[in-house]
């Protein structure tokens, strides 16, 4: 409620959300800027440890394929051999292979490998420790703020807005709405910064490493977007009604604590503990709702993943095997 309307003045434009939360965060940009960067470097470092594993399998699976073929020949020969008896895709696959016949594993290359791999990944959680407990500081210092700035707007509330509204959805739009934007920022700043770094890092080496196969990974982008959301739409009223009714719950016990003389000396016990069951009752509907439709997210994204990985495995396969 805005001061125009406490004293009965037309009402100001609102503020947005974002720009309040913006303007809450500029005394941390300085540490959101190194969380930017940690960012980078966490995801960076990720992305690149698949691409030295896949180096690691190449050098392993060459040395296997190297110590069965006939040492003193070279690997031309070698694939010329397996032509001349028909051997046609053995010897596609041989020819695309860093292979040297009856050479076998190169154990030193491969540790090499491995510890660069060990080092990048290590790396990579150490960045992805800091920038967590920068952004931790850095959310819960806003909350702060804002818990401050509710404070400081609550003692300048008339009376009348007190009496014409439940104490209890007071009471949960100060907890439990500020305990929901705490969590929601924490992901924004986290989550979101990160998953897209590492998408991008992704299909940056993907399209590196094979065209085809990461434009056959991308058929199932839109698919994705679709059942999420779709899922979310139906998901985001229900949590909507899950903390309207959190809030009537909440007014509910704290009217029945803070009037427990008047409800006694009325005899009105049954019709409160009625009144609780009612609301709890909602509660529980709609909050099993949301939670479940929300849970739905994951095993269908997972469902089509699994999908996309069959596709690329088998057409990956059918490259390799044909050189």
């Amino acid at each position: 409620m805005s001061r125009a309307a406490e004293e009965g003045r037309p009402e100001a434009r609102q503020i947005p959300v974002v720009p309040r939360l913006v303007g809450l965060l500029r005394p941390d940009w300085s540490r959101l800027v190194a969380v930017a960067v940690l960012t980078v470097l966490s995801t960076g470092f990720l992305v690149i440890g698949p691409w030295l594993l896949g180096h690691a399998t190449n050098t392993l699976f060459d040395g296997v394929i190297g110590a069965e073929l006939q040492p003193g020949q070279t690997k031309a020969q070698a694939v010329a051999g397996l032509r001349a008896h028909g051997r046609r895709h053995l010897a596609d696959m041989l020819a695309g292979m860093d292979v040297h016949p009856g050479v076998g594993v190169d154990l030193h290359r491969l540790s090499g490998l491995l510890i660069v791999v060990a080092g990048v990944y290590l790396l990579s959680s150490v960045f992805s420790w800091i920038q967590a407990r920068i952004l931790t500081g850095v959310a819960q210092r806003t909350m702060y703020r804002l818990r401050q700035s509710a404070e400081e707007k609550l003692t300048r509330l008339p009376l009348r807005y007190f009496d014409s509204h439940p104490h209890g959805d007071i009471l949960s739009r100060v907890v439990n709405d500020i305990d929901n934007v705490d969590t929601t920022l924490q992901e924004c700043l986290n989550q979101m910064p990160t998953s897209l770094l590492t998408v991008l890092e992704t299909l940056g080496i993907m399209f590196w490493i094979s065209p085809l196969l990461a434009t056959v990974s991308l058929v199932t982008i839109p698919v994705v977007v679709t059942v999420t959301f779709l899922i979310a739409r139906r998901s985001r009223a229900q949590f909507a009604a899950q903390w309207e009714q959190t809030g009537r719950l909440t007014s509910v016990v704290e009217e029945t604590c803070a009037g427990h003389e008047l409800v006694l000396a009325y005899g009105q016990q049954h019709s409160m503990a009625v009144e609780f069951g009612r609301q709890n009752d909602r509660l529980l509907r709609a909050g099993f709702l949301a939670q479940f439709l929300s849970g739905a997210i994951f095993p269908a994204v997972v469902f089509v993943g699994n999908l996309n990985y069959v596709v690329v495995a088998a057409l990956g396969g059918f490259q390799v095997a044909t050189g």
